[in-house]
Formats: structure tokens, sequence, C-alpha cells
């Protein structure tokens, strides 16, 4: 007996004809009738023997009749003991052209164009669309800290990461600073702040160089500026790729699908509560269809892996497709990406 998880075990006959249906549905997208199942797949059983598995499949929630006179598809509860059954089988060495894709990361430069990429790659091999919520810029670690003064009592506050990642703040003193003066403050800043992340700065790092500077001028207005400028904080991008790859397949455009489809391109909220809800879970995870418990997703798959940068996860990244989504190639292709973008942040960081 093969158990799905509820209280109706499958056997081992009726979970091969399960996983080979939700192969044959996920290739062909037509309804699979028992005869010619039975002959594709060589299985030793009649045509009418079939039947009768297939309505114990149907009456157990694993398959359903789009029409009386149709074959069976698979209903979302068929789709996950598919995807659950390939979890210890499916194979993670990807082939060559990953490979080279992954070089192409690894000479981007600059963060955003790196999960630019990692999204387009993602979408291009999958044939779906791809999709990544970038880290809060607190996971950041400082690097160096630069001062700029300008005209009315205003500094510009730039702050590089070991990332690359570039902040720009300007902010309003209350007093006129000198030249000089501003030079002393960027070289304590990066002194004090280099090698903290943005959380740890806000969190502690202020509150022990403030009872340090007590009673100097010159560092409690360093400290101003600072605090100043990393008051406020920036909410993590959503990179979406392929977007165009799922308006070919025809489940996706029908009416009602179509215009949740687009009403997701324009509001990314939704997909963003649902990526970061996927952050904190580990290795691979895959949501099929009513899983998503999002009306706007209904119809869809989404598989996500977060990304870490060195033990922490900071983002998520992942696919989204069709219930009938290729999960043999999607899965490991989003759990191989996960570990290479948490390798490449976790080498920029140190």
């Amino acid at each position: 007996m093969i158990h799905d998880g509820s209280d109706n075990p499958l056997n081992e006959r009726e979970a091969a004809v399960l996983r080979a249906l939700v192969y044959e549905y996920i290739t062909t997208g037509k309804a699979v009738g028992s005869r010619s199942f039975v002959q594709k797949y060589s299985f030793s059983v009649s045509p009418a023997t079939m039947r009768n598995i297939m309505f114990d499949l149907e009456a157990g929630g694993f398959l359903m009749q789009p029409h009386t006179s149709a074959g069976r598809i698979p209903t979302d509860k068929g789709y996950r003991y598919y995807v659950d059954s390939l979890i210890d089988t499916y194979d993670f060495v990807m082939n060559e052209k990953l490979r080279v894709r992954e070089e192409l990361i690894s000479k981007e430069l600059q963060l955003d164009r790196i999960f630019s990429s990692v999204s387009k790659m993602l979408s291009l091999v999958s044939n779906y669309a791809g999709i990544i919520l970038t880290p809060k810029p607190d996971f950041t670690v400082v690097k160096y800290i630069e001062l700029i003064p300008l005209d009315n009592n205003e500094i510009v506050f730039i702050l590089i990461t070991r990332t690359g990642v570039v902040l720009t703040r300007k902010v309003k003193v209350s007093t006129r600073v000198i030249q000089d003066e501003i030079r002393n403050y960027a070289k304590y800043l990066t002194g004090e702040l280099c090698g903290f992340s943005l959380f740890d700065i806000r969190s502690d790092v202020f509150n022990r160089l403030r009872s340090e500077a007590m009673n100097d001028r010159h560092k409690e207005m360093a400290l101003d500026i600072a605090q100043l400028a990393l008051a406020e904080t920036e909410e993590p991008d959503l990179f979406i790729d392929g977007i165009e790859n799922l308006l070919h397949i025809p489940e996706m455009i029908e009416a009602e699908q179509l215009k949740k489809l687009l009403h997701l391109i324009d509001e990314k909220k939704v997909l963003r509560g649902i990526m970061e809800r996927n952050m904190e879970k580990e290795g691979v995870n895959t949501l099929i269809g009513e899983e998503i418990a999002e009306a706007e997703v209904s119809g869809c798959s989404i598989v996500t892996s977060s990304y870490k940068m060195g033990n922490k996860k900071v983002g998520v990244l992942g696919i989204i497709g069709p219930t009938r989504m290729d999960y043999e190639k999607v899965v490991p292709l989003v759990d191989y990406t996960g570990k290479v973008v948490s390798d490449f942040l976790t080498k920029m960081s140190k």
C-alpha cells in the first residue's frame, strides 16, 4: 500500500496508474481514456479493468471527468500525489544549458541585474514564468559610507554594501557642516558600521555607539545623519519574467483564467504575499491549485525555493505555471537555482 497522506492508501497498481495518467495529461493536455492509455503504457489489464481503476481514483478525489463522455484528468489532489512521489526520485543534475546560464548570472556585478537574470533564466529553461523576491536591504552588510554636502544644510548619505547594493538618502541637518567635518563623519561611520547588517545597525549598533559617543558633538552629529538616513526601510523587489509563456497554454487563456492572469501581472501584491509566506520553508515547496489559497491564482501552481546569504534565508525564487506543469523538470530546476543563488550571494557578502 502507498499512502497519499489521507486515510485511503493506494495500492501499487493504483499508484502506478495515477502517476502515468498525470504524466500523460501533463504531456498532452488531453483527457485520458482507458483504452488508449492501456495500449500506450502497456498495463497488463483490460480497458474495462482500467476503467474500474480510474473510477476508484476518481472516487478517491485524484481524478475527475471534465465531461461525461471524456476521459479523466487529474485533480489538485492527483497532482499533489504525483509531485510527492517525484521528490525522492527526480534528478538534481542539471544539463550544460543551465550551467552556461549560471555563468551568465555570475558575470553580473549589480545585484538587481543578477535577480533579473535569475527570473529570465527560470522562465527560459522552464517555458513558464520565473519569479524572484529580492532580499530586504536589512540583510545587506555595510562596506563603505560616503557623505556629500549640498546647499541648505543638506547631506547626501551614500551606503555601499558588500553585495554591491547602493543606498542613497538625502538628509537635512540643523546646522551648517564644513567639508573637513563631513569627511571625518564618513570615516567614523564607515569604521564603526562596516561589517554589520542594516538590521543589526538599527536594532543594536546605534544604541551602543550612542552610549560611547556621549558628549562628543562630532560623533553624535555623524550618528544623527546615519540614523536619519537609515530610518526608512525598503520593501524587497519582485521580478517576474516570462508571463507571455503562459499565454501559449490553452487552459491559461480561457476567458476567466486570462482575466485572473492579467490581474496578477498588474497587481504584484498577491504574488509578493505568496512568496513571502514561502520564504521560511526549507527545500523546494510546491503549491498546487487551491493550495495557494488565493482566488487570483486559481488554476496555477507555484514551485518555490528560498535562497540564503550564509545561513540566513534572505529571499525566495520560483516558477509559476498551470497546474498541468512539468513538475519533473521544474522541481529540480527551482531547487538547483536556489542553491546557485545562495552560493553566489554568500560569496559576494564576504
